[in-house]
């Protein structure tokens, strides 16, 4: 059997595959500018077919929405209408597919805590909440027509994902909070963290966040996740975000020691850059 592989393709994009079954999370690759991304944005289908191009996929079987916001969603309707894949998320991603006009009879509705078999890996999403500080709560309860603003992209419901596989578990954590004791049941080999706003929360919460994930799990490889600016283009370096909205380093700084002291594995992910993840 082939081993599991991830790939980093910013933000909180990441893609897990055996091989023979490959699963997407969010494929936000369009990454408009900040004015237009408020303002006025849709996705670019050269954009779009690039980075699939650039991260070697040709074909995937599930995309899946971590929640609903702009930096997650806007994209990912059409990146699964153009590798043959099934879209699946919350009733709001759906409101998003439906006003694109895609995605709808191949659309799967997640549910927390109920398992998914695609392939040889077992999908689990698990109730998660989004990180402090949310600009855009709610639900998407009407069709999203483009171009469109990032206020139209409301949370929805908001999910981890825990990918278990006989050659590796993966979990794929895209927003900086945690719901005590929800991933407890999911070992994970490999943990992707979001980290975004994390720096504007203090020691105490830093620590207990990366309790409540990184240690719950077990994981032994950990990369942070959505900590870059996600108007700027993948075709640029990654860049974090601005400190005045989200001190990065305090982040790292933090959750570097406990994985020092505990030997875990933490460093930043390389973009499009294949990760073999190795089962304990």
């Amino acid at each position: 059997m082939a081993p599991v592989t991830t790939m980093f393709l910013g933000t909180s994009t990441v893609l897990v595959s055996d091989g023979t079954t490959s699963l997407l999370v969010d494929g936000y690759f369009t990454r408009p500018p900040l004015r237009r991304l408020l303002t006025n944005a849709r996705p670019d289908g050269r954009l779009i077919d690039w980075a699939l191009q650039r991260a070697g996929i040709d074909r995937l079987d599930l995309v899946l929405v971590s929640h609903s916001h702009i930096d997650h969603a806007l994209d990912a309707p059409v990146v699964a209408d153009v590798t043959g894949a099934r879209l699946a998320g919350s009733p709001s991603t759906r409101m998003i597919a439906t006003g694109y006009g895609l995605g709808i009879d191949g659309f799967v509705p997640l549910e927390a805590g109920e398992a998914i078999a695609v392939g040889a890996f077992t999908l689990t999403p698990v109730h998660a909440v989004h990180s402090p500080g949310d600009r855009y709560p709610g639900t998407i309860d009407a069709p999203v027509t483009l171009p469109a603003r990032a206020s139209q992209f409301r949370t929805g419901d908001c999910y981890s994902f825990h990918f278990d596989h006989p050659e590796g578990r993966v979990l794929v954590h895209a927003s900086a909070n945690f719901v005590p004791g929800a991933l407890d049941d999911y070992p994970s080999d490999v943990f992707y963290l979001g980290a975004a706003g994390a720096g504007r929360q203090d020691n105490a919460w830093r620590d207990h966040y990366w309790t409540e994930t990184v240690v719950a799990t077990g994981a032994q490889t950990v990369f942070p996740v959505h900590f870059d600016r996600f108007w700027r283009p993948l075709s640029k370096p990654l860049a974090p975000m601005p400190k005045s909205a989200d001190d990065l380093s305090l982040a790292l700084a933090g959750w570097t020691a406990r994985a020092h002291g505990e030997r875990i594995d933490f460093r930043m992910p390389e973009l499009w850059r294949r990760e073999t993840v190795e089962r304990a």
